[in-house]
């Protein structure tokens, strides 16, 4: 699944990308769950992945596109999660 953030409060994807990194660690710590979280700083993509889940946020021109893929336990939840990580991703973008 994936879902579309349009950028409402900044101009360039750096900028969100930028801030996107310092808030990724908080919204995986509302989960309770550990994650490895990677930022490829030329593809302005993050990557957060742990047990049973994976997600990536790519910043693109004009939006940033989240992509979120959870194992069998997890997809329970899916709805929940995606609100969660757009909620925080509009925050900064």
């Amino acid at each position: 699944m994936e879902i579309k953030v349009p950028y409402a409060n900044i101009t360039d994807k750096k900028q969100g990308y930028e801030a996107a990194k310092k808030l990724i660690p908080e919204v995986i710590a509302k989960f309770n769950v550990s994650a490895d979280v990677k930022n490829d700083d030329s593809a302005t993509m993050l990557t957060a992945k742990g047990t049973g889940f994976e997600a990536k946020i790519q910043f693109n021109e004009t939006e940033a596109v989240v992509s979120v893929d959870l194992g069998f336990l997890l997809k329970p939840f899916k709805g929940k999660i995606l609100e969660t990580i757009e909620k925080q991703i509009k925050k900064v973008v």
